[in-house]
């Protein structure tokens, strides 16, 4: 997971001096080291001030050029003389300084030095009556990792009023688990509110009043996960097919006869004539339909396609049916896809259905899906994909096709060249025109096209809404957090079923996610 380790590094500042550097292009010279630029305040720990005082404070940097200032956080009607600070070269550094207003009223508030991407802070507090230290012990009730605690008060403000975010106030401190969070230079003027996160991922605040002149008080604070945040959030997902023996070949029966049975009967059935099939398929893609049947008629092209058909064995029907057959003893495969809130609920978008893209698998998209995030980190995931089944079928019987007859880009494809189209349109044409001015390579072309129109009615053969394939997902599955405790992954189980008049095959296999890529 990733951490806002930037943010965490400006507010080390405050305990350490601690200055994140990254390379920048508003600061020059470069180091004379070939380091990374600095920027930090002369200032150790918080500088404390009473109200409306002046100070002046020092920065400096091992580069030259403008560093940027700003105040941070209740600042109230703090002010500076400048909003930037010109450094000039001193003794090894470049250096240069401002003037800080303290406010009228106690508060704590930041200063911040920006020199292109390089980054200081300083905690300030403000105060009319004294200042106080606390020490704070963390008490995490979650389940999450701990890579960084920070602790923070927020002078006049409750716990109530923070409303549990996982937010920084001032003066701020890190540390590590089991690590006492010592935060010095707490105003006493009033009630202060002690915050601690993990992250952003986890939280806890507690309450602190009567604080008086340089006592140390110590205090627990019980830090809580937030729940995860499902809004906003983009994931890749795979879901892997691996249901019991008995459910597979179920499955793969369900296609194997009653879709595939459905298939061709709307294309290739094995009853009647296929010459005959095939010419009127031929006829109705022609220009001009009636010129195709005169010419039919009185050339004896049923004849001759019958002729030619009964020498290019086996029958067409034969050949589809078993590319469907082997279709439906391969399996699914894995289904592949999107999941994006929007913006309360999540649809997921299908890519592919193993090898077959979504849309050539007859899934349509995008499809409403449920989540909610359950205790424990475990994302729990409901949703339906609805399946065309004899589109699908298709599909993969066209896959099969290109497998077993490689120069083709499918069944229709396959079939023209098991069959030649194009001899046999040399055949009907006899070296002049079929009919008007369709030659051989017009007939030719009126053979693949009728071939793929016949396909096509038998991938349409089940796609009226009785006839569809629910496939019903259900899934529970941990999840890594990301800081703000987004989801950055799931990796678990589903199980499901799939749906078709009024039977049902059970399903299941692995649920993966991850943020905005689908996972392997």
């Amino acid at each position: 997971m990733t951490y806002r380790w930037l943010e965490l590094a400006r507010s080390a500042a405050l305990a350490s001096l601690l200055v994140v550097g990254c390379n920048g292009n508003s600061v020059e010279p470069p180091p004379a080291d070939g380091g990374a630029p600095t920027v930090q305040f002369d200032d150790s720990g918080v500088l404390t001030l009473a109200p409306k005082q002046t100070a002046t404070v020092g920065i400096s940097s091992n580069v030259g050029g403008v560093v940027s200032i700003s105040l941070a956080g209740n600042y109230l009607d703090a002010s500076l003389d400048s909003d930037s600070v010109s450094l000039s070269p001193g003794p090894g550094n470049f250096t240069g300084a401002f003037t800080l207003h303290a406010p009228s009223s106690a508060s704590t508030f930041s200063l911040l030095a920006v020199a292109g991407q390089t980054t200081a802070r300083l905690d300030v507090a403000v105060s009319a009556d004294g200042f106080a230290t606390i020490r704070v012990t963390m008490n995490y009730q979650g389940k999450r990792a701990v890579p960084i605690v920070a602790a923070s008060t927020f002078l006049e403000t409750t716990c109530a009023a923070l409303g549990g975010a996982a937010t920084d106030g001032s003066p701020l401190v890190l540390g590590t688990d089991g690590e006492k969070l010592v935060i010095p230079s707490v105003p006493i003027d009033g009630q202060v509110a002690v915050n601690v996160r993990i992250a952003h991922y986890a939280t806890g605040c507690l309450d602190v009043s009567s604080l008086t002149p340089n006592e140390t008080r110590d205090v627990t604070v019980s830090v809580f996960d937030l729940p995860l945040d499902l809004k906003d959030t983009t994931l890749g997902t795979r879901f892997t097919f691996t249901p019991s023996t008995t459910d597979a070949t179920s499955l793969a029966s369900y296609f194997d006869q009653t879709v595939s049975t459905a298939v061709l009967a709307a294309s290739f059935p094995s009853s009647g004539s296929e010459s005959t099939s095939l010419l009127d398929a031929m006829g109705s893609a022609s220009t001009s339909p009636s010129q195709f049947a005169t010419a039919r008629s009185a050339n004896d092209w049923d004849v001759i396609v019958e002729t030619w058909l009964s020498v290019h064995a086996p029958s067409m029907s034969s050949h589809v049916s078993g590319w469907l057959h082997a279709a439906s003893q391969q399996g699914l495969g894995d289904l592949t896809g999107h999941l994006a809130s929007d913006p309360a609920l999540p649809a997921f978008t299908p890519i592919m259905l193993g090898s077959v893209t979504a849309s050539a698998a007859g899934v349509s998209a995008p499809l409403p899906f449920a989540w909610t995030g359950e205790p424990g980190d475990v994302l729990s995931l409901a949703g339906a994909v609805n399946i065309v089944p004899s589109v699908l079928a298709c599909s993969m019987a066209d896959q099969q096709a290109q497998s077993d007859v490689p120069t083709s880009t499918g069944v229709p494809s396959a079939l023209g060249i098991d069959i030649d189209c194009q001899g046999m349109a040399m055949s009907l044409a006899q070296g002049g025109y079929a009919f008007g001015t369709c030659d051989a390579t017009c007939m030719a072309g009126l053979c693949v096209t009728a071939l793929t129109n016949t396909w096509s009615a038998g991938a349409a053969a089940l796609s009226k809404t009785s006839d569809i394939l629910m496939l019903s997902v259900s899934v529970a599955a941990p999840v890594e957090v990301g800081e703000t405790a987004t989801v950055q992954s799931f990796d678990g189980s589903w199980v499901g079923s799939f749906a078709y008049g009024s039977s049902k095959i059970g399903t299941a296999g692995i649920a993966k996610g991850a943020y905005g890529t689908v996972p392997n």
